[in-house]
């Protein structure tokens, strides 16, 4: 099988059904496999009514966390790829026939979606966060990476494609919001061959699960894996 979709899911009835859709809509050999985390706002029911074959679901016990659904996706994946699709739609899932020819034509271990991958050449940092101040752990998170691994990344805050061997070597045990963090500092450390492309980006105003303090954890987590290398 070529690609394996993981659709992470925490309380998104509104969106979950047409994110389902989205994925089984890519043209590409695939399994789906939705992870919910313990939604309690009517979710579960909508999942449990799907009865489709085509795509498995998880319906985890309690609220592990976000870390946690990706982790049981790369654990039950039998795609030579791995696509994370988040259930609320800010990311076009259609990027993903770029980083799938990117990965195979260049060997790649991963790609990171950039929502700033055609911006940050032409603008400067201060007007992308005059314009939307919430990009500030995006710029935080992707200097460090940059500095501490000689990089040149736009956003590694963004959605991410993986070789499926090469996600399950690093090993993340990230269970929450930190995940993303950990993935990237160890492909880097690793020393794994990386890409970035520019992908659509509709950020919704209500709904937002991610919180300004949770850029605490995140390079936490980087300067842990730096330097102490786990």
């Amino acid at each position: 099988m070529k690609l394996t979709v993981v659709v992470t899911v925490y309380n998104e009835k509104a969106t979950i059904i047409r994110a389902i859709q989205a994925a089984k809509d890519l043209a590409v050999d695939k399994e789906i496999i939705v992870v919910d985390n313990c939604s309690t706002d009517g979710t579960r029911e909508l999942l449990r009514s799907l009865n489709d074959p085509a795509v498995q679901v998880v319906y985890q016990p309690v609220n592990y966390g976000y870390g946690m659904s990706v982790i049981t996706g790369i654990k039950m994946a039998k795609g030579e790829f791995l696509f994370v699709h988040n259930s609320d739609l800010e990311y076009d899932p259609a990027c993903v026939y770029e980083m799938l020819d990117r990965s195979e034509k260049e060997g790649l271990d991963a790609v990171f979606g950039s929502r700033l991958f055609n911006r940050r050449k032409k603008e400067s940092v201060l007007s992308i966060l005059k314009e939307r101040p919430f990009y500030l752990g995006t710029v935080i998170t992707t200097g460090l990476a940059n500095i501490f691994y000689g990089r040149d990344f736009t956003d590694v805050i963004g959605n991410r494609f993986y070789r499926t061997a090469s996600v399950r070597k690093i090993d993340p045990q990230t269970q929450g919001i930190g995940f993303d963090f950990e993935v990237v500092s160890k492909l880097c450390k690793y020393g794994m061959k990386l890409a970035e492309v520019p992908v659509t980006y509709a950020s919704r105003t209500v709904g937002k699960k991610i919180k300004v303090y949770d850029i605490i954890p995140a390079v936490l987590i980087m300067f842990r894996i730096k330097f102490l290398g786990f």
